[in-house]
């Protein structure tokens, strides 16, 4: 009892500032309205499907009180030592962390009360396998709730990049384009129908859409996040001796429509959706 009474945090401590900045602004919007949907219980055993550095599982852990058990899985060990790290500095004990693919969770069947994914199903390699796992490892009665970004996300940016891929006659990269945005953003219907086929009830559908904002196209490009998450693959679609050309005409073209507009304004829509195992 009351043992935050006898934890002291100290403003200059290193890991106490590393511990402070713990929520990724990208993870915060579509993490909100999951953290909105998860239904409360004492005890609850939970997964957090993609923890990552840790956002929501340090949130869930805290919120669902030190009589709960956290478990967090994904293959990426740097990040979770950063969880690991992070759960220390704040005193939270409730934890336990999986380095491994949701796709073969080395759980017991009916283990856990909630399971939670926050734009993390979307990255796994097989998502319906996944979705069987969690179905198998959620106790009767028991919670899904998972968010995902939907595949007009960033229309602005990909409308431009067609265009400028179009004018260059790289129609193979063009299908590209479409095969990178099918491989990693299923509609909702799309969603819908892997959840019914793995015999899950859907008892809400949340929509919603933020906006990631940019001076221009030079900023966008050069933003941190973009560069981590985005870049890569978007290089990759555009043939090796044409990359330097084909990216700075897309930087010139994505400048010039933010003269007009004013800003980048970029589109990212999502969904939260919030399951049950049939009883």
């Amino acid at each position: 009892m009351e043992h935050y009474l006898k934890q002291k945090y100290k403003l200059s401590d290193p890991a106490i500032i590393s511990a402070f900045d713990e929520m990724p602004l990208w993870s915060s919007n579509f993490g909100e309205v999951l953290l909105d949907t998860v239904v409360f219980k004492e005890s609850a055993k939970i997964l957090d499907i993609g923890c990552g550095a840790g956002y929501p599982l340090l949130e869930l852990a805290q919120r669902f009180g030190a009589g709960s058990e956290i478990t967090g899985i994904d293959p990426w060990k740097a990040a979770t030592n950063r969880l690991k790290a992070k759960a220390k500095t704040m005193g939270v004990n409730n934890i336990r962390i999986i380095n491994g693919v949701a796709e073969d969770l080395p759980i017991e069947n009916n283990y856990f009360d909630l399971i939670v994914s926050n734009n993390g199903l979307n990255n796994c390699s097989d998502q319906m396998k996944v979705l069987a796992e969690c179905y198998r490892t959620l106790k009767p009665g028991g919670q899904l709730v998972f968010t995902v970004n939907l595949p007009s996300s960033m229309k602005e940016f990909y409308s431009i990049f067609r265009t400028t891929l179009k004018e260059q006659r790289l129609n193979n990269a063009i299908v590209k384009v479409e095969e990178h945005i099918k491989e990693k953003r299923k509609s909702v219907k799309e969603n819908l129908d892997q959840i019914k086929k793995n015999h899950f009830t859907v008892k809400r559908i949340i929509q919603k859409s933020f906006y990631m904002r940019y001076l221009n196209g030079t900023a966008f490009l050069n933003h941190h996040f973009i560069k981590l998450a985005f870049l890569e693959s978007w290089v990759k679609i555009v043939p090796s001796g044409k990359r330097s050309k084909i990216f700075s005409l897309l930087e010139e073209k994505l400048n010039n429509f933010s003269k007009v507009k004013g800003e980048l304004r970029l589109t990212i829509p999502f969904v939260c959706i919030d399951c049950r195992k049939n009883i």
